[in-house]
C-alpha cells in the first residue's frame, strides 16, 4: 500500500532514493497501520456474527482452496461441486495468462517479502508490542515473531484453509462505516502533503504520483486543454482528457488521500 500511495500505480515500486528519503515517514506509517490492523481485527472478532477468517499466506499458496472456502461460506453451501471449482480454476488460469502477456503485471507479492524493507529499529518496536503478539497468537501467527522470515512460507495452513466463527443465534445489528472504528484521525496519512514535501509532486497537484507530471496552475491546465482541443465525443467526455484530469477530484486535489466515512450503514444479521 505504501508503494501504491507513493507512486499512484499498482505496478511501480518506489525508488531506493525515495525510500531512503522517506524512511522516517515509512516507520510512522507502518506503526499507524499496525494500530489499524489491531483495531480492525479486535472489532470484528468481538462481533457475534458469522465470520470466516482466511489468511494471506494460504491465499498465496493455495488460492483455489481458499476461494472455494470463501464461496462455500458466502453462498451457505455444504459441499462445493464442479460448477464452482471449475470457475475458480479458470479465473486463476486467466489471471496467470494475463500476467504472462505483460498487459497488466502488478507488483509481485509474497510471504514476508516486505520485511526486508523494515529497519531493525522498527522491527524491535513491533516485536515489543504485547497487544500485537497476543492478537497474532490468537490468529495463528505466533510463530512468525520468533521464526526467521525465510521460514514463514512453511507456516501451517488453517484447517480446511479457513476458520469459521458461528454466532450465538441472537439477531444482531452492526453499524458500519460510521467513521473511525479502526482508523481514527491519528491513523490517517496525508499522502499528498508527504509527496509534495518529498518533491514528488507540486503543491497544486491535479493527480499524479511518482513519475507523473503535476500541473503548476489551473491556467496551465486550461492552456494545455486548449492546445489539445476541447471537442467532446457523443458520450460527453473530452477525448483529450489527460491523466491529470482523470485522476483529480473537483477541487483539484489528488484523489488518493484517505478520508473519513461519515455515512452510517446498519447491517442486520440473523
Amino acid at each position: 500500500y505504501f508503494n501504491l500511495m507513493m507512486t499512484g500505480t499498482h505496478t511501480t515500486s518506489v525508488s531506493e532514493e525515495v525510500r531512503q528519503k522517506s524512511a522516517k515517514i515509512f516507520e510512522e506509517y507502518a506503526l499507524r497501520e499496525i494500530r489499524v490492523w489491531k483495531k480492525f481485527h479486535q472489532f470484528w472478532m468481538g462481533q457475534d456474527i458469522p465470520i470466516l477468517l482466511i489468511r494471506y499466506e494460504d491465499l498465496v499458496r493455495k488460492p483455489d482452496k481458499v476461494m472455494a472456502r470463501v464461496l462455500q461460506f458466502v453462498l451457505e453451501v455444504q459441499r462445493m461441486g464442479t460448477f464452482f471449482t471449475e470457475r475458480i480454476d479458470r479465473c486463476i488460469k486467466e489471471q496467470e495468462d494475463i500476467e504472462r502477456m505483460g498487459s497488466y503485471k502488478p507488483r509481485s507479492g509474497g510471504i514476508g517479502k516486505s520485511i526486508s524493507k523494515y529497519p531493525p529499529a522498527l522491527l524491535k518496536k513491533l516485536y515489543a508490542d504485547e497487544d500485537l503478539k497476543t492478537l497474532m497468537g490468537y490468529l495463528g501467527y505466533g510463530d512468525l515473531l520468533v521464526k526467521p522470515v525465510s521460514e514463514w512460507s512453511s507456516l501451517m495452513p488453517l484447517k480446511d484453509y479457513a476458520t469459521e466463527y458461528l454466532p450465538s443465534g441472537r439477531t444482531k445489528v452492526v453499524l458500519l462505516n460510521r467513521g473511525q472504528l479502526a482508523r481514527g484521525r491519528e491513523e490517517q496519512t496525508p499522502w499528498q502533503k508527504i509527496k509534495v514535501e518529498l518533491g514528488l509532486m507540486n503543491a497544486t497537484c491535479q493527480g499524479g504520483g511518482q513519475g507523473k507530471k503535476a500541473v503548476d496552475t489551473q491556467g496551465e491546465a486550461e492552456e494545455a486543454k486548449a492546445k489539445d482541443g476541447s471537442a467532446q465525443d457523443e458520450s460527453g467526455a473530452e477525448p483529450n482528457a489527460t491523466a491529470e484530469d482523470v485522476n483529480s477530484n473537483d477541487d483539484g486535489e489528488c484523489s488518493h488521500d484517505q478520508v473519513d466515512g461519515e455515512a452510517a450503514t446498519a447491517l442486520h444479521l440473523q
